[in-house]
């Protein structure tokens, strides 16, 4: 094999042939970021998973079993309110929690209860998070007055003994 100028047809013209592959590697650079960019805003708008929505209600129900305990506990209430607030859509989460008892003669209508008293248990959090973001110090838990926020569900889990949802309104 000889490497003579007239067995390499490439290389009559090197300088043009560089400038082709120049071209080629710029223009593809620039495309790159436009798309790292669609994708970090497609992910940031993307909603909540499943496993998302029942790990948060997890770590939701845990703070707000430990404030039951300790109702004057303001550590505890910035702890919440940290978890709850989603700044980005301005809006709070809570959980609510409704038991269902064994055996019950009507399931569905039982179920249906846990579930109403599932949902007003969350806006009952709810409520309480709108007041320690205005004060932080007042109401203890138990202690407060008001109306029920308007929420919408956002996740449901039914087992056999208890239902468990996640609520979300708007953080004022």
């Amino acid at each position: 094999m000889s490497f003579s100028k007239e067995s390499r047809p490439g290389w009559r013209r090197p300088g043009f042939v560089l400038f082709c592959a120049a071209l080629i590697v710029l223009s593809g650079c620039k495309r790159e970021p436009e798309t790292q960019e669609i994708k970090q805003v497609e992910l940031q708008a993307a909603p909540l998973s499943e496993t998302q929505l029942a790990r948060l209600a997890g770590d939701l129900l845990s703070l707000q079993e430990e404030i039951r305990e300790a109702p004057a506990s303001i550590e505890l209430r910035t702890q919440l309110l940290a978890l709850a607030l989603d700044e980005e859509n301005s809006s709070f989460k809570a959980v609510g929690f409704g038991r269902i008892p064994a055996n019950p003669d009507n399931r569905e209508a039982v179920q249906q209860s846990a579930e109403r008293a599932a949902f007003l248990d969350g806006c009952r959090w709810l409520a309480y998070l709108r007041a320690w973001r205005k004060d932080i110090n007042k109401p203890d838990f138990g202690a407060i007055r008001g109306e029920v926020p308007p929420a919408k569900i956002i996740y449901q889990h039914t087992s056999v003994d208890q239902v468990v949802m996640i609520v979300e309104t708007e953080a004022e």
